[in-house]
């Protein structure tokens, strides 16, 4: 995995630098205004344009952004690796929250989960995950016809009642 090394790259030098959460707000600025900018994407990724025409639109559209974390846009600019920037931005955000000891959880449900579920899944997450800050953020998917399913790490349980349905019908076949 390419991205891996560019974040564990850039993470290094923002440690170094101290300015982990600088680049954090550096990364979420192009994130948020580039990355979800079909016409920017398409741009940063084309092989058709210069590299260098590139760093000059990351020039202008950026230039409140830190000098550092500039060159390093320029060096995935310069690698053609722009398509792999939401994937370093993940890895460089998980090598943050390892550092505070903070597991984020996404739970999947629904409708909204009321205080006593919500407290059972950090319960829950507390055991799996000791010694570290849960962070539960509960997305509602109107999809999911009941039940939960619980992201956290890249790992997925699902408990949806699909989920369970499917097995229960391959359990039978």
């Amino acid at each position: 995995m390419v991205g891996n090394e560019y974040a564990k790259a850039i993470y290094e030098l923002a440690h170094e630098y101290n300015k982990t959460k600088v680049f954090s707000n550096c990364f979420m600025t192009v994130f948020e205004t580039g990355f979800n900018n079909e016409e920017f994407m398409e741009i940063m990724v084309s092989p058709v344009i210069n590299k260098e025409e590139k760093k000059e639109i990351i020039k202008k559209v950026y230039f409140q952004l830190d000098e550092d974390f500039i060159h390093f846009l320029f060096v995935i600019i310069d690698h053609n690796r722009f398509s792999l920037f939401k994937e370093i931005y993940d890895e460089y955000e998980s090598l943050i929250l390892n550092d505070y000891n903070v597991v984020k959880a996404q739970v999947f449900s629904a409708c909204e989960l009321n205080d006593k579920l919500m407290n059972e899944v950090i319960t829950a997450l507390e055991f799996k995950y000791k010694d570290k800050k849960i962070e539960v953020e509960n997305i509602i998917n109107p999809e999911l016809i009941g039940g939960l399913r619980v992201l956290v790490n890249n790992e997925s349980v699902d408990l949806s009642l699909k989920n369970s349905l499917t097995k229960l019908k391959e359990s039978l076949l």
